[in-house]
């Protein structure tokens, strides 16, 4: 192969800025143009299970944070340094508190992806602003230096790890069916009595707490804040599988499940049921029907309001709902956790042949077998 350069992420693109930053809770509608998220970015891909939607109108003002196919956006908070490329077939999108890198022609946009996701987890270690949120800013996403060989090289490693994403891609329809099937039964539930209960009465979010160390891939616990997963821990904070709220944040009100018990950091809540019939899974999904985002303020760092989300009104449903319920869902959020282990494990060989291609330690051809080998 070619040899490579060195460039800056600000060589390789013809514009970086920053998406809206500023509360969105009040702006989202039910259908409209597709508004991203940090929570909406993984490593290489695309979460849009819980995309959220803005009004046209409102799109065309934001026009700074007007997003196009082949651009890659890159996570500033909550997991920084996360790339992941919009792909043709999105359409029209916006977005909120992420970089935003519009690659020129002399490199390809979904090998630019791949090699700020090699090279950002230790070069962002080293430009976060804050200990306890980090925070990746626009200059340092300037400055991140990245190896770039000629474009036909970039098409030879796009086409062998593309073979991963595709596979990744399978795995997380798979979970999105899952978690939507899953959702559909909850819908379908119906309260005992017809009564509303404070939301107190059934659960607590519980304060998360910093952690200094959120991305050690030795744990065995996942590390959640307000994004989701964002890292590995030998120690858990939660007692059991349960339900996450972000607190702070762009993300604040939104809420993830961790399968089995994890460490919360402090931009997030972990969920305990406060009544002997719920369940984690019931508490999930209860959580996510609750309209939390609607709880968080207009402040400069978005927050959800602990006591105005526990005395939020919410369906009370007798014990055999939620035992049937929660019989059901089970199996389907073991699918959605089975998939989304599946991609970490393919996610890691991705990053993992990526840094050795461009070494020269393994070839294109080589790397081509150990990809047919998992996919």
């Amino acid at each position: 192969m070619s040899e490579w350069e060195t460039r800056s992420l600000g060589q390789l693109c013809e514009h970086i800025t920053v998406g809206h930053v500023g509360s969105m809770a009040s702006r989202y509608v039910n259908s409209g143009v597709p508004f991203l998220r940090s929570q909406n970015v993984r490593a290489g891909r695309l979460d849009l299970e819980n995309i959220k939607h803005i009004p046209r109108d409102f799109h065309q003002e934001l026009s700074k944070s007007k997003l196009r196919a082949g651009d890659v956006v890159i996570v500033r908070t909550g997991e920084p340094g996360a790339a992941a490329r919009i792909p043709d077939d999105l359409g029209e999108a916006n977005c909120s508190d992420l970089v935003i890198a519009r690659p020129t022609s002399t490199v390809d946009s979904r090998f630019l992806c791949y090699a700020i996701n090699v090279t950002a987890r230790h070069y962002i270690s080293a430009h976060t602003v804050g200990a306890v949120q980090q925070h990746f800013n626009v200059g340092a996403a300037k400055n991140m230096l990245l190896k770039v060989p000629s474009l036909a090289d970039q098409a030879e490693i796009v086409a062998v790890l593309g073979a991963l994403d595709d596979k990744i891609e399978v795995n997380a329809q798979c979970a999105r069916t899952a978690s939507e099937l899953a959702r559909t039964q909850f819908q379908g539930c119906k309260s005992g009595s017809g009564m509303d209960v404070s939301l107190g009465d059934l659960v607590d979010l519980v304060y998360g707490k910093a952690l200094r160390e959120p991305d050690r891939r030795d744990g065995r616990f996942p590390v959640f804040g307000c994004t989701g997963q964002v890292g590995w821990h030998d120690t858990p904070l939660s007692r059991a599988a349960g339900a996450v709220v972000g607190r702070k944040g762009a993300n604040a009100g939104a809420v993830s499940w961790s399968p089995q018990p994890c460490w919360v950091i402090d931009t997030a809540f972990y969920v305990e049921p406060q009544s002997t019939k719920v369940t984690p899974e019931f508490a999930y999904f209860l959580l996510q029907s609750a309209g939390l985002e609607g709880l968080v303020g207009d402040s400069a760092i978005p927050g959800l309001n602990r006591t105005a989300a526990l005395s939020r009104l919410v369906p009370d449903f007798d014990g055999g709902v939620i035992s049937r319920l929660t019989h059901t869902v089970r199996p389907l959020l073991a699918l959605v956790d089975t998939a989304e282990r599946q991609n970490r494990t393919l996610a890691e060989l991705r990053d993992t042949l990526l840094p050795k291609l461009m070494s020269g330690e393994i070839r294109v051809r080589d790397a081509e077998k150990v990809v047919e080998d998992v996919t």
